[in-house]
């Protein structure tokens, strides 16, 4: 449907002028380049020139330090600007190609962050050893006495220092038991301090007691106070503090060459790449070739580019070869491009398939709807992804996801309508739909939408098959797309028509006598129609294959109608996940309601419980809605008629970190 058909194109150029036609494939942003395998002879030797390294090197160094710290400051009043810089933003190919000319200034600022980033990291290296300076003089602070005045005399072997709180007793009862040692307690808060004397000659005796009580000895000697000792080193850290704040402050202050920088990172990002990429052209001496995949439809705009840069070329287009891996570009309308997120998510299509995003968007959009139900949510699905989309500048996932939210805030107005729900409550005097979720529950409505539920699966569900018949017609293969799609297509519009008043007698359904007299003259032949396209389908399915295989396949296709009864069923969540929202909404409002007829407090604390209610409903639904959605896309849907697996055309130059480049 909407995959763009692409060319293949081998460029033979100079080498002299490679740099400028890379540069020129690049602005037209239309050519994706391919590289042969070094198994088959070609050179594959990739080498970047050193001084391109470091400088790309450097630029990145700086924007990751310089973003880290305004990341912690964007609040502040005099960073209140950068917000937009930290994350990505779009940028002209005329900016992109021109950040070269203030590269000098960028590389200087680049360099003085640089500068200020060491000292910091060395600054922040001391603090580390003065803090724990600090903790190791902590247990002795209270003691009066430098630490000096701790030391042996000629006769006295002294031990100073701290040991376990829980041996501190058994310590002391053991040392008064030994005649000529003595401990004395220091400190008792925290870490016991202690002091222990003994005559040589008994010192290994003490030593072992003191091992014992898990004796460490006070690492410090000066002639120093230890209050005085730990009072200057918290002045220190004070001062590293000041010194990394001033630092940090310096560096934030080129909050200004943020985007400038990022812009030059990128733009030495591309010079790698295209350093990497002649590397892995096929080349002679004094000339290369390169080849790629480009959209037909910029044949002439790429072929354009090239010869305005060199008259000495040869160019060549030509189609893909059979089999040939050929990167996917999809173009879809504004609203259907969206679904691509979702499809994305899956895995993008392959270049020979049918584009399924049109179905996609569809469905997708068809079942959040559902799902959520409610006018009032709508419209606040519409606003909080109307707005959120339009914070995020880049194009990209993010954005889409959002877009994604915002138009299924449309479609839940739709069934929010039908169901007669604003917030819970019934605003029109009648519904154009049951409403399942209705004070007293009616049987009758829950049967009704829980069948419409299965019914949208039956649909979706035939639609896959649908695609698969297109997609086995694209690839010439008639029979396929007949017997393993249309087949099956008939099978569930015929199969609908052949149990419809069954199901509606057997759950008791009310429905009107001219839709009853409809289906029973169409039940015949619908059976007819269901029971011949599953004969066909089994009598064919093994068609491709020989002996035993044959009757196997048949039986398959036969088997295979509990997996595919299986499928309808899972589409019985959609029902699920609306109904537990609208009693959900029903059941705050009723609460709210209750508080509010209270008076008083009540009208605040009804309001409350209503708005915090709701919030919470409308998270939890469209977080379910979209996970649950997803699921029946990717498992009930695609598993029918998609290969995905496809590559994603990316063309050369447009894989940059910190900016989108606008051709």
């Amino acid at each position: 449907m909407a995959i763009v058909e692409m060319s293949k194109i081998r460029l033979v150029g100079m080498t002299s002028a490679r740099n400028e036609l890379l540069d020129a494939l690049s602005e037209t942003g239309c050519v994706e380049l391919s590289f042969k395998n070094a198994d088959e002879g070609v050179s594959q030797v990739v080498c970047v020139p050193e001084e391109l390294e470091e400088k790309h090197a450097s630029l990145e160094s700086a924007v990751e330090t310089l973003t880290a710290l305004l990341e912690r400051r964007k609040n502040d009043k005099e960073y209140a600007g950068v917000k937009e810089s930290l994350g990505a933003f779009v940028v002209s190919y005329e900016d992109f190609a021109r950040i070269t000319e203030k590269e000098n200034e960028l590389f200087a600022v680049a360099e003085e962050i640089k500068r200020a980033e060491e000292k910091t990291a060395e600054i922040k290296l001391e603090r580390v050893k003065r803090v724990n300076l600090c903790a190791n003089l902590t247990p002795y602070v209270t003691i009066k006495s430098k630490f000096s005045e701790f030391v042996d005399t000629p006769h006295v072997k002294t031990f100073f220092g701290t040991v376990k709180s829980e041996s501190l007793k058994k310590l002391t009862d053991a040392v008064s038991l030994e005649e000529f040692s003595d401990v004395k307690v220091l400190a008792e808060a925290g870490q016991p301090v202690i002091v222990a004397v003994a005559l040589k000659e008994e010192a290994d005796k003490l030593s072992a007691l003191l091992t014992e009580a898990g004796f460490t000895a006070c690492p410090f000697k000066d002639a120093v106070y230890p209050e005085d000792a730990a009072l200057k080193e918290e002045k220190k850290i004070l001062e590293l503090d000041a010194e990394t704040e001033r630092l940090e402050k310096e560096i934030c202050d080129k909050a200004k060459y943020l985007k400038e920088l990022k812009v030059l990172s990128d733009r030495y990002r591309f010079e790698t790449q295209k350093a990497v990429s002649g590397a892995k052209f096929e080349h002679t001496a004094s000339t290369f070739m390169l080849e790629g995949f480009l959209p037909k439809e910029n044949r002439e705009k790429v072929e354009k580019a090239i010869y305005t840069v060199s008259d000495a070329v040869f160019t060549e287009f030509c189609e893909p070869e059979e089999g040939e891996t050929v990167p996917t570009l999809t173009k879809n309308d504004k609203l259907v491009s969206q679904a691509e997120f979702v499809t994305d998510m899956y895995s993008p299509p392959d270049y020979r398939e049918v584009d399924p995003n049109k179905t996609v968007f569809f469905f997708f959009m068809l079942f959040m709807g559902v799902i959520m139900a409610d006018i009032g949510y709508g419209l606040l699905m519409i606003a909080l992804g109307s707005v959120l989309s339009m914070r995020i500048k880049t194009p990209g996932g993010a954005k889409k996801l959002w877009n994604v939210i915002a138009i299924g805030g449309v479609f839940t107005i739709i069934f929010g309508v039908l169901f007669n729900s604003f917030f819970g409550f019934e605003i029109m005097p009648f519904s154009l739909l049951p409403n399942p979720a209705a004070k007293p529950l009616n049987m009758n409505s829950i049967m009704t939408i829980l069948l419409f539920c299965l019914l949208l699966g039956v649909i979706q569900i035939a639609t896959g098959y649908f695609m698969k018949a297109l997609n086995c017609f694209k690839h010439k293969d008639v029979l396929g797309g007949i017997f393993d799609g249309l087949l099956w297509v008939l099978f569930f519009i015929g199969f609908v028509g052949a149990v419809f008043n069954f199901l509606m007698g057997y759950l008791n359904v009310e429905v009107s006598e001219e839709v009853t007299a409809f289906f029973d003259k169409i039940q015949k032949p619908a059976l007819i129609v269901t029971l011949s396209a599953l004969a066909l389908a089994a009598l064919t399915a093994g068609r491709n294959e020989k002996g035993f295989g044959k009757f196997s396949k048949g039986f398959g296709a036969i088997y295979g109608l509990i997996n595919l009864m299986s499928d309808i069923l899972s589409y019985a969540r959609l029902f699920g996940l609306m109904i537990s929202g609208m009693i959900i909404a029903s059941t705050f409002n009723d609460m709210g309601l209750g508080l509010i007829a209270g008076g008083g407090a009540g009208y605040v604390l009804g309001a409350v419980v209503m708005v915090i209610g709701h919030a919470f409903n409308l998270a939890m639904g469209v977080l379910g809605a979209y996970i649950h959605d997803s699921r029946l896309q990717y498992i009930e849907y695609f598993s029918k008629f998609y290969t995905g697996e496809g590559e994603k055309f990316t063309p050369f130059g447009s894989e940059l970190k910190y900016i989108y480049v606008t051709k």
